[in-house]
C-alpha cells in the first residue's frame, strides 16, 4: 500500500468513531504514534500505529492499524506494509466476559504463556481467536479459556494454541493452575501445564510456580518484603529446555535492567535451553539518602552445555546506587556496576568483565528550568576495552527539553556514538527530534532484548493520546 493510501485509511478509521462519541453514543479513546528514521545513506524507515478503542455500556471494540513503509533498524522485515493486525469485539458483565478477535493474555508469571506488545522492541505476539472468562461475584474463583493463532508480522501464523487458567483466592493465599497446548506446523500437539501458589500478607509476599512440558520444566520463586524505609526482593528461577518456537512465553533476564548508557552495552539474555540463578535487591531510605543494592548470579545447566557436565557461570553482577538530595534544588546519584558475562553461556572458559562508574546530578533552577548532567566510565580488558560517556539535558516545566550525549570508545575502536535531541510536550501531544550515531547492540525492555544494527541519521517520534 502506498503511503498516501495508508494514512487515508488511518483517518477513515478515526472519523466515524469520533463522530459517534460526540453524539453520546459511547466513548472513544486511543493514540497515534509515528517513529521515523532518515539515515545518512538516504534510507527512510518508519513505524506507525493508530489505536482506537470504543466503549458503549458492556460492549467494547477496538482496532490497531500499523504501517511500515520500511521497518526501523533492527525490526522484523515481516512487518513491512500496512495492516490491521489488532482488532477485537468484547462483551463484559460483572461475572463473565467474551472476546473475539485479537487479544493479549498471561497465565501465571508468563513462563507458560504470555502475549504482549512492546513497541520499543517491535514485539507483538497477540493471539487471534476467542477468549471467555468467568469469576464469582465475591472474586474467590476465576476461570478463563482461550484459543487461536499467534501473530506473525502483520498477519497470523499457522501455529495454533489453546489453553485454560483457573485461580482460587482464599484470603492471603492464591492457587492458580493452567494448561496450554501448542500446535506447530506438521507436528503433534505439544501440551504444557503450570501450578502457582502465592501468599500476600501486606508487608510480605511470596509466589512460587512450577511449569512442565514435554522434555522441559521450569521453577520460579519470588519473595518480597517491604516496610517504611526498607524493602527487599529475591527471585530464584530454573529453566530446562524451555525454548518456545512460537515465542508465546515470557522469560526475562534475571539480571538488573540497566538504564545508564555504558551499563547497557553488554546485557545478559536468558538462556532458555538451561539455566538457574537468582537476583536480589535491597532498598533503604534514610532521611535524604536512598540506597539500592542489587546482585545476580546465573549458571548454565549441563543439559545445555556441549563441553561440560556440571553447571557453569553464565552471568553475574553487583550494582550499588546511592542517591542524595542536597535540598530542594540539587539531587545526585552515584552508581557502580560490576558485571561478568559469558558470551557462550558458560560453554567456554572465556568471559567478558566490565566495571561501570556513574555520577549523575540534577539541579532545579528558580525559573522552571532543570539541568541534568552525567559522567560515565567503563573499565574492561575484554571486547573493545574502555569507554567513557557524558550527557547534558536542559528541561523546562513548560514542556520542552534539549539533550546531548556522547559515548566514546577510547579502548580499541576510537568511535564516537553521539546524539543531539529536542523534545516538546503539550497536553496529550509529544514530539521528539534527534540526530546521532547509534551503536550496534542490544536494545532491552522489561528484561527482553532485540538486536539493533549500527546506523547514523535523524529520528522523529510523534505521539498523541486522545479520549472523547
Amino acid at each position: 500500500m502506498r503511503p498516501a493510501s495508508a494514512y487515508l485509511t488511518l483517518l477513515l478509521l478515526l472519523v466515524p468513531l469520533t463522530a459517534a462519541a460526540q453524539r453520546d453514543w459511547g466513548s472513544v479513546s486511543g493514540g497515534l504514534e509515528s517513529n521515523s528514521v532518515y539515515e545518512t545513506d538516504g534510507h527512510f524507515r518508519s513505524n506507525n500505529y493508530l489505536k482506537l478503542d470504543y466503549v458503549l455500556g458492556h460492549f467494547s471494540a477496538g482496532v490497531q492499524a500499523e504501517y511500515y513503509p520500511d521497518p526501523l533498524p533492527g525490526y522484523s522485515a515481516a512487518l513491512k506494509g500496512f495492516g490491521l493486525p489488532e482488532k477485537y469485539i468484547s462483551f463484559a458483565m460483572p461475572s463473565w466476559s467474551v472476546t473475539a478477535g485479537d487479544f493479549y493474555e498471561q497465565f501465571g508469571t508468563g513462563i507458560l504463556l504470555r502475549s504482549w506488545e512492546d513497541r520499543t522492541l517491535g514485539w507483538n505476539n497477540s493471539i487471534g481467536g476467542g477468549r471467555a472468562s468467568f469469576q464469582t461475584r465475591d472474586g474467590v474463583f476465576a476461570l478463563k479459556a482461550l484459543g487461536g493463532y499467534a501473530r506473525e508480522g502483520l498477519r497470523y501464523s499457522s501455529n495454533a494454541l489453546a489453553g485454560a487458567d483457573a485461580a482460587l483466592h482464599l484470603g492471603a493465599f492464591t492457587l492458580e493452575g493452567a494448561a496450554v497446548t501448542r500446535w506447530l506446523p506438521d507436528a503433534r500437539p505439544d501440551p504444557a501445564g503450570s501450578a502457582l501458589v502465592a501468599y500476600d500478607s501486606g508487608a510480605f509476599s511470596a509466589r512460587g510456580e512450577w511449569v512442565a512440558k514435554k522434555g522441559g520444566n521450569a521453577q520460579t520463586l519470588e519473595l518480597a518484603y517491604a516496610q517504611r524505609g526498607f524493602s527487599s526482593a529475591v527471585t530464584l528461577r530454573r529453566l530446562e529446555k524451555m525454548e518456545d518456537p512460537m515465542e508465546m512465553n515470557y522469560l526475562p533476564a534475571l539480571s538488573m535492567e540497566q538504564s545508564y548508557m555504558l551499563a547497557t552495552l553488554n546485557p545478559y539474555t536468558t538462556f532458555g535451553a538451561g539455566e538457574c540463578g537468582g537476583n536480589a535487591s535491597l532498598f533503604y531510605n534514610y532521611k535524604r539518602w536512598k540506597f539500592h543494592l542489587n546482585g545476580s548470579m546465573i549458571y548454565a545447566l549441563p543439559v545445555a552445555l556441549a563441553h561440560y557436565d556440571h553447571p557453569r557461570m553464565a552471568y553475574r553482577d553487583i550494582n550499588l546506587e546511592v542517591e542524595k538530595r542536597w535540598g530542594r534544588r540539587l539531587k545526585t546519584v552515584a552508581f557502580v556496576s560490576i558485571q561478568e558475562n559469558s558470551p557462550s553461556h558458560g560453554d567456554r572458559k572465556a568471559t567478558n568483565a566490565q566495571n561501570v562508574f556513574v555520577l549523575d546530578g540534577r539541579y532545579k533552577f528558580p525559573k522552571k528550568l532543570s539541568l541534568r548532567a552525567q559522567l560515565q566510565y567503563l573499565y574492561s580488558e575484554e571486547l573493545t576495552r574502555d569507554w567513557m560517556a557524558g550527557s547534558l539535558e536542559l528541561a523546562s516545566t513548560s514542556g520542552w527539553s534539549i539533550h546531548v550525549q556522547d559515548m566514546y570508545n577510547h579502548g580499541d575502536t576510537k568511535a564516537h556514538y553521539y546524539e543531539v535531541a529536542l523534545s516538546w510536550t503539550r497536553a496529550a501531544f509529544k514530539a521528539d527530534l534527534s540526530y546521532g550515531h547509534q551503536r550496534a547492540g542490544f536494545v532491552c525492555s522489561g528484561g527482553v532484548c532485540r538486536w539493533q544494527p549500527e546506523y547514523r541519521g535523524a529520528m522523529l517520534r510523534l505521539t498523541y493520546q486522545f479520549s472523547r
